[in-house]
């Protein structure tokens, strides 16, 4: 695959003008993230777009897409949401799936993907996305490739829900695992409670109160491993083979991890050419 050229400024600029709409206030950190997710999504559409398995298209889905713009709180510099990322993609994705559970954000996304000339071929969905996920699923057509972002602000997608999307599709994910920023924080209050936020996240069978309980050193660092390994294990149950992770920070501390995942070999390989550098030019590192 020849090497691209940074669309990343000139998709800034397309966002840079205030057209009146709800952003997302967001950290320095978010740029980063989005940078190598906008990497992702550049390689795997230039690369399965219009092929001949792909009869269903490549398609996109977003389980919480927000407004669609981000601003960056301390620079006020905005930046394309993740669903613009997918509007604004060299070849075109088959269809374009958003929830947001804010009517306000919703009606903003929507906007802003009319205005991207990709308004035919999205479907924004108001509500939350583990009561709407039937709802969503049934937009993806048969024998698609999916690209899924789920960025939630804590642990606020049930595994069943991540279960749903994927089963019996072909679908990347790439998901907000809050262990610094979460798990760390609440795991013994999450102990201690039947059916906790951290069950549902992790899903049935995860066994993960038998398994923090016996860590022999409960540090930070060593929880999050923990936590990190559970939830690969869940997804491995679900069909998933390939893994990567990256830890997003603020200028203080660590925050959360992005885990990617993938049924074939070649979306980690699309992922790790995604990561090669970092939006200034630098050699990426995964932690």
């Amino acid at each position: 695959m020849p090497r691209s050229r940074n669309r990343w400024p000139e998709l800034c600029e397309r966002v840079a003008t205030d057209d009146g709409l709800p952003v997302r206030e967001s950290g320095s950190w978010t740029e980063d993230k989005l940078f190598d997710w906008n990497r992702y999504v550049e390689i795997t559409t230039t690369a399965m777009v219009g092929k001949p398995n792909w009869q269903g298209g490549v398609v996109y889905v977003d389980l919480f897409a927000g407004p669609g713009v981000c601003e960056i709180r301390d620079s006020k510099k905005r930046i394309p949401g993740s669903v613009l990322i997918a509007a604004f993609a060299p070849k075109p994705f088959a269809k374009i799936i958003a929830c947001e559970l804010d009517p306000v954000k919703a009606e903003a996304c929507e906007k802003r993907l009319a205005a991207a000339e990709v308004g035919a071929k999205a479907k924004v969905i108001v509500g939350d996305c583990n009561q709407r996920i039937a709802d969503i699923t049934n937009q993806i057509p048969d024998r698609a490739l999916t690209l899924a972002f789920i960025d939630p602000e804590a642990l606020d997608v049930n595994f069943s829900t991540v279960e749903a999307l994927t089963k019996n599709r072909r679908v990347d994910l790439m998901v907000l695992f809050a262990d610094r920023m979460d798990i760390v924080r609440n795991v013994a209050n999450y102990a201690q409670q039947k059916q906790s936020k951290l069950d549902t996240f992790l899903g049935q069978g995860s066994d993960w109160r038998t398994k923090w309980e016996s860590l022999p050193n409960q540090n930070a660092q060593n929880v999050c491993n923990l936590f990190t390994e559970i939830y690969q294990s869940q997804l491995q149950n679900i069909g998933y083979l390939v893994f990567s992770h990256k830890r997003m920070r603020s200028q203080t501390s660590p925050l959360y991890r992005m885990i990617y995942a993938s049924k074939d070999e070649r979306g980690l390989d699309f992922m790790q050419k995604a990561q090669i550098k970092d939006r200034h030019g630098q050699r990426d590192l995964p932690f």
